[in-house]
């Protein structure tokens, strides 16, 4: 390797981008992926523990709903300030910090003495979890060579699919052991467990060497990639191939958010703000209402959290598939395709109120629904430069989320009530393809392009590469 490469600033990404996933490759991926892993799980817990609090303090409606986007609301506040503070003073900072944030608050939420308290807790606990969710598929996209971008995304997004069903699954366990008024608040306290892991993150966890290098510390971020491709060169007895430096880094102190709405970055951000909220609707959907609404058709509490577990589960191969299909036939193919299934399967689960067929229903729209989150992830952080690209994550998870995971999750949850399942689930594959279009038609192809490259383009096609 040649050593005068090394405090290059805009050497950097391309030393990456030459490296092997190696093993400390893996534990970045592993560290981001556990920090997802243990946040989604707080997230889940919501949908699980509404049946035991509608029961205890006979829920209204609109309190059920106000439970279900509450955390939701307060991702929604935080995240694009978070976006902010990251590109300003970095990935890992706000990483630890709204890791011990939402783990304190989540905690304290199992000693809610009534609802209104849990809301209060829940949404200022979802502070932290807007500031920790842009920044695992930021440190995924910044550490890994292009082309495995899409299949590093969809492991690590995995570890959020873990953390989904570990809710239901646990929730199914204690409603065998415990009365539900007790169980609820063991769920809830289990929230806390992520604090336990920021010691972890803090020691292990490096800082990203392109932040670093677009902040101008070329020296810090210089001693993270020599450190990786010395362990490699090391472990493999063999150099590293000289770096193929596509495009120039640019180094500035700071860039305000209107660069989002810039000309180079509008069509992209408005693309991505519809995309995003349309698709992660499906989560949503399945994350929060599914144990209610199975509940509601007649199921045994055990019995929906048991159906549950199983539909969720199936979103985990839905993501290694969706990482298969990034890196084989493209960014625009895997979102497009995907999606429409998923909204297909949607309308089908409407319908049916057989246990094995819902299951089965259920399980594709998950596998399909779920499984394309790694691929409208990964395909939005390719949108924007690293100077940029938290703030860029930050707005269109704060307005997917706005949109996908509280105003229409609302809406569900009267439709809900009204007895209108199939027509609540012809509402979610409607949205689902409002997605769609906003992709087909605004987006650009990424696959195989450096992150540099993928993000300084100025035109954006509408076409579908080959």
């Amino acid at each position: 390797m040649d050593d005068t490469l090394h405090g290059d600033s805009s050497a950097i990404p391309a030393r990456i981008d030459r490296l092997p996933v190696s093993r400390e490759i893996w534990r970045i991926i592993l560290l981001a992926g556990i920090a997802w892993l243990l946040e989604s799980y707080d997230i889940g817990v919501v949908g699980t523990i509404l049946p035991s609090l509608k029961r205890q303090f006979d829920l209204s409606t609109s309190m059920i709903a106000l439970l279900a986007v509450v955390s939701t609301i307060g991702i929604v506040v935080a995240v694009f300030p978070a976006g902010w503070l990251a590109d300003r003073f970095g990935r890992k900072k706000v990483l630890l910090v709204g890791t011990i944030w939402y783990a304190l608050f989540s905690f304290a939420c199992a000693f809610a003495p009534n609802p209104t308290m849990i809301v209060v807790l829940r949404f200022i606990s979802g502070f932290g979890m807007g500031a920790i969710f842009p920044i695992p598929y930021a440190m995924a996209a910044e550490f890994t060579p292009s082309s495995l971008r899409g299949t590093a995304t969809g492991i690590l997004d995995a570890f959020l699919s873990v953390g989904y069903f570990a809710a239901p699954l646990l929730g199914f366990a204690f409603a065998a052991l415990l009365p539900a008024q007790q169980s609820w608040r063991i769920l809830l306290m289990i929230g806390g467990i992520p604090i336990l892991f920021a010691p972890i993150l803090y020691k292990w966890m490096p800082e990203s060497p392109r932040w670093l290098q677009s902040r101008g510390r070329a020296k810090e971020a210089d001693q993270i990639v020599n450190y990786l491709e010395t362990a490699v060169e090391k472990r493999t007895g063999t150099t590293l191939p000289y770096p193929q430096s596509e495009e120039q880094t640019v180094t500035e102190s700071a860039t305000p958010p209107s660069t989002l709405f810039s000309h180079a970055y509008l069509k992209r951000t408005l693309m991505m703000w519809v995309a995003f909220a349309c698709i992660l609707f499906i989560f949503y959907v399945i994350q929060t209402y599914t144990p209610t609404l199975l509940v509601s058709q007649g199921y045994a509490l055990g019995n929906a959290f048991l159906m549950t577990t199983i539909i969720v589960i199936a979103s985990i191969p839905g993501k290694f598939a969706a990482a298969y299909a990034l890196e084989r036939w493209g960014r625009k193919p895997t979102l497009i395709g995907f999606t429409l299934i998923a909204a297909l399967a949607a309308i089908i689960f409407g319908l049916v109120h057989n246990a094995i067929l819902a299951t089965l229903f259920g399980a594709i729209m998950s596998f399909f629904g779920i499984g394309v989150d790694p691929a409208i992830k990964i395909y939005g952080a390719e949108q924007y430069p690293t100077r940029i690209r938290a703030m860029g994550i930050s707005a269109f998870e704060g307005v997917g989320r706005l949109f996908g995971g509280v105003l229409a999750p609302y809406i569900m949850a009267f439709s809900l009530a009204s007895g209108g399942t199939f027509g609540s689930y012809v509402f979610v594959a409607a949205i689902a393809c409002c997605g769609v279009i906003a992709v087909a038609f605004f987006g650009n192809e990424t696959r195989g392009q450096s992150l540099e490259k993928a993000s300084a383009s100025q035109t954006v096609s509408t076409r579908t590469a080959a």
